[in-house]
């Protein structure tokens, strides 16, 4: 088990890297610095500052805007991606400064090209997938060329027919991704994207209340301390805790949707039940709806312990005093975690836009371009190389690269959305008492 009692949230310390950064990275970052001393009593608008050449700005097209992709003045149409909000240029943060000054490098490069990013929500009806699904069928030239596409959505997108196969020849290109972040751009045996971004569950805990948290299940059920986590959550970017138990256990799922370890998944439902019946697990957990909720009862005190995802923990500023965070209890105690992520997945059919695209990967997947970014932007790289860039000293840079590396993916599966509210009524008639392990069991897809 991974354990690292008694480490405040607080914010990432910056360290300067010993190699030598790019000019214009510098001088881009430097600037944003200065930038951040002015005078809190200036006027709260300021004027918008112009961006690097060659670079559009990421603000959404109105709604209705069919324009095409910009045409720059040396005749090369622009590189058109499709991101979440959280992979933007639009502010003045250091996150924005390092992705910008690597666009503004690729694009006058003679392999290179303007590039245009255009944020889209992260789910929903207007939300990313939504989106492309909808163009593909009424407009599919304004297809943008990439797409940073989170894990749960990639076999929808691939089974459009939107996605082709990377080849061996384009994938031995980003070997630095390790085979359980990799896992999670894969459907049916191939691989369709270049994870980016990782994110994983894990536990904290007050350390005030609880020294050392329990690395098994048995070990969970021997102690008092209360464990709390989002046990009414259902919506398409979360995995319930009861299939987060069976695959951490050890448990496997076929390529048909199966469960083919039903010894484990009687053994998750067996310590769910128990940890209900013992009070371990609060009412509460039935109700919390989403990670936020569950980190706003933790740190008001409504447990001991907690299960939220990595990137929400990351991105925690509290007074609460100490947290540790360790990897959840499993059935052999061995540190596992689901692994998630968004990758980068190229649309275009056309070899020379293709070939652009993967150079422009090429140069964001470099490790200090997606360390700097990373730890600056407060998400998980998917490179161990890249957390060469995060801050040394902080017990949680190690934590977070170990935990990826030992990870399971979350299998992209056809009938992952069928599966996905039959885990959870399990989960949701255990919690509430309605059945016993044995009866929930026999609704579960279990191999034949």
């Amino acid at each position: 088990m991974l354990t690292y009692p008694g480490t405040p949230i607080r914010r990432i310390r910056l360290t300067d890297s010993t190699e030598k950064r790019p000019k214009l990275l510098t001088l881009l970052l430097v600037l944003l610095l200065m930038a951040g001393c002015r005078d809190n009593t200036a006027p709260a608008t300021t004027p918008e500052q112009p961006l690097p050449n060659g670079i559009s700005s990421s603000r959404p097209p109105l709604e209705g805007d069919k324009s095409a992709p910009q045409q720059p003045s040396d005749g090369v149409e622009s590189l058109v991606l499709w991101v979440p909000p959280f992979f933007s240029i639009d502010s003045a943060s250091r996150a924005d400064a390092v992705l910008a000054a690597t666009l503004a490098e690729f694009a006058p490069s003679p392999a290179g090209s303007s590039v245009t990013l255009i944020p889209k929500a992260e789910r929903g009806p207007a939300g990313m997938l939504s989106y492309l699904l909808t163009t593909s069928q009424a407009a599919s030239k304004l297809l943008p060329d990439i797409v940073l596409l989170n894990s749960f959505d990639l076999p929808r997108v691939a089974d459009a027919g939107l996605l082709t196969p990377l080849t061996q020849e384009e994938f031995a290109l980003f070997s630095g991704i390790p085979l359980p972040i990799l896992q999670t751009a894969q459907w049916q045996g191939k691989l369709y994207g270049l994870p980016y971004v990782a994110n994983l569950d894990h536990l904290v805990y007050q350390t005030d209340r609880l020294p050392s948290p329990p690395a098994t299940w048995d070990t969970f059920l021997a102690q008092d301390k209360r464990l709390l986590f989002a046990g009414s959550s259902i919506n398409d970017h979360s995995i319930n805790f009861v299939w987060m138990l069976y695959l951490i256990g050890g448990g496997q799922i076929d390529e048909d949707g199966y469960l083919i370890d039903p010894q484990i998944a009687q053994a998750a439902l067996e310590f769910l039940d128990q940890s209900r019946n013992q009070g371990l697990i609060p009412d509460s957990a039935l109700t919390l709806s989403s990670p936020q909720a569950v980190w706003t009862f933790f740190v008001n005190g409504n447990a001991e312990m907690a299960v939220v995802p990595a990137d929400l923990f990351y991105n925690q500023q509290s007074e609460a005093g100490k947290v540790g965070f360790a990897s959840l209890p499993t059935l052999d105690g061995k540190a596992r975690s689901v692994v998630t992520s968004w990758s980068f997945v190229i649309i275009t059919q056309e070899a020379e836009r293709r070939q652009r695209a993967l150079r422009l990967l090429q140069q964001l997947f470099a490790p200090q371009i997606q360390g700097e970014w990373s730890r600056f932007a407060r998400q998980l790289p998917t490179q161990a190389a890249a957390f060469g860039y995060w801050d040394a000293d902080d017990p949680y840079t190690r934590f977070a690269r170990d935990m990826l590396l030992q990870g399971v993916a979350l299998p992209n599966l056809h009938t992952v959305d069928a599966m996905a509210p039959t885990m959870q009524q399990a989960q949701r008639e255990i919690l509430a008492g309605e059945k016993s392990p044995q009866q929930v069991l026999e609704i579960l897809p279990l191999r034949p």
